[in-house]
């Protein structure tokens, strides 16, 4: 059973900024990223162009704080404690189930596929993708990972290598065949079929 979760939500957060993020993802998930313009994302957050350039100098940085956002949320506000309150097994339980949630959402699926389209006319995008989506979820896991390598005693060199290596082991082939428009009947099932089968790998690779 999960836990309910609480999204990060920062005290100190720009309000300002938060809108304007939002407005950005919903202006890129509805006319795409090269349609998407700085005057309708304002338009859209309630703020003028020039509070968004205050914030942000292009909409490159905007999509990439748009994707930096929706991986954020797919974390506890109070990680920490959550982490304390689990055995290892657990944790590494929920946040597989977290991060599956967050990826399969429709709205992550639909930013990555914008990326992936933009990418083959403008690398530099699809280079924001990864540093701002699969990278920064690699640097925010690994020092739990690092974590629950000692309280477990798993044999672990490289904790980021082995986050995408877990990533990959706990969402393929379901996250490509969802990218594709293929979601299973009963994607909950589908979903603790493959953490269970993709833990159960990790755990051999690393010695538990």
């Amino acid at each position: 059973m999960l836990i309910s979760m609480a999204k990060m939500t920062p005290e100190n957060r720009d309000l300002k900024a938060a809108a304007i993020v939002a407005a950005a993802r919903k202006t890129f998930l509805s006319q795409g990223y090269d349609a998407a313009s700085m005057d309708q994302i304002a338009l859209n957050a309630g703020v003028s162009k020039r509070t968004v350039y205050n914030r942000f100098r292009s909409k490159e940085e905007l999509f990439a704080a748009a994707i930096e956002d929706s991986c954020r949320q797919i974390l506890p506000v109070d990680i920490d404690t959550v982490e304390a309150s689990m055995t290892p097994e657990e944790f590494v339980n929920e946040m597989a189930h977290a991060f599956m949630h967050g990826i399969l959402d429709p709205e992550a699926l639909a930013l990555r596929r914008i990326a992936s389209f933009e990418a083959g006319r403008n690398p530099a995008l699809g280079r924001v993708y990864l540093a701002h989506g699969p990278a920064y979820m690699a640097a925010t896991f690994a020092p739990m990972l690092a974590r629950i390598a000692k309280r477990s005693k798993l044999s672990i060199d490289d904790e980021e290598i082995a986050i995408y290596r877990l990533g990959a082991l706990i969402s393929e082939p379901l996250y490509t065949e969802a990218l594709l428009g293929v979601i299973p009947d009963n994607l909950e099932r589908a979903i603790d079929q493959q953490i269970e089968n993709g833990l159960a790998a990790f755990w051999r690779i690393y010695g538990k």
